[in-house]
């Protein structure tokens, strides 16, 4: 009889203590999760209107990572006038709970807000709901400093390149004029010439920036190394950050309507 009464105890104390266990790799959230962090981050941003120099970090592919993410978030907190940190994609390698919480574990010590964009490993498994609980939207944009930030979902293949995404027509409405807006940037994870972008829409694409007046640059991950190019002839620079695993990543500063970017290791 002791016995049972044994295994009832442990039985009840596991129950009680479940969040302490991982039961299955579809879990999409625990009590230690955190909600909403890319709205959050916009309300503590703000809008920045007397911010004349916009200067930040553009980071991505912290899958696998965990250590060099918090090595990251020392380098970027010993460094002066940052506004804010974005991540392009693939926060996990298999769009687990706890890898998503692991990194914005580690982000959340940064001294500045932080932003995150989806990339295609986070949308394996239950990913995509895991993101959009913890993150927000896949697309979604916010302005800083009178320039538009773009963030939005390329990542064609995970939806077998249906021709939805990237959603040009939602592209295209928010580059539309806007009063407190002089430039825009686009932050995605897939860049438009790599095979998980959908090359029918690459044209599409590219020509919605090339005929926005004040677009600054397209900026991406993915590919886990530095790379600037010119995909035609509008002169607006696409480029690809180093992974975090890699111990790299961009510092980028708009003044005065121009763009410039600086690799920083750590």
């Amino acid at each position: 009889m002791n016995k049972f009464i044994l295994l009832g105890l442990v039985f009840s104390l596991g129950l009680g203590s479940c969040n302490r266990f991982e039961y299955s790799p579809n879990q999409i959230f625990d009590r230690n999760s955190p909600q909403d962090i890319n709205a959050s981050s916009l309300k503590r941003l703000g809008d920045g209107k007397t911010d004349d120099k916009v200067r930040f970090i553009l980071t991505g592919d912290t899958q696998r990572s965990r250590d060099e993410t918090v090595a990251f978030v020392k380098k970027v907190n010993e460094m002066p006038d940052v506004d804010f940190v974005l991540v392009a994609g693939d926060f996990t390698e298999f769009g687990v709970l706890k890898e998503m919480e692991w990194i914005a574990r580690s982000l959340s010590k940064l001294n500045v807000p932080y932003m995150g964009v989806i990339g295609n490993h986070d949308l394996t498994s239950r990913g995509r709901e895991v993101f959009e609980r913890m993150f927000g939207a896949l697309n979604y944009s916010f302005t800083y400093g009178g320039t538009k930030f773009i963030c939005h979902d390329t990542n064609s293949r995970e939806y077998k390149f249906n021709g939805q995404v990237p959603s040009i027509s939602w592209l295209k409405t928010e580059l539309q004029p806007q009063a407190d807006v002089s430039n825009y940037v686009a932050v995605s994870h897939v860049p438009p010439l790599n095979s998980d972008f959908d090359q029918n829409l690459v044209k599409d694409y590219t020509d919605a920036f090339a005929q926005t007046p004040g677009f600054l640059a397209s900026l991406h991950a993915h590919t886990h190394v530095y790379e600037l190019y010119y995909p035609d002839d509008s002169g607006i620079p696409y480029i690809i950050t180093s992974a975090m695993g890699n111990e790299e990543f961009l510092l980028v500063e708009i003044i005065n309507h121009k763009i410039s970017f600086e690799r920083i290791s750590f």
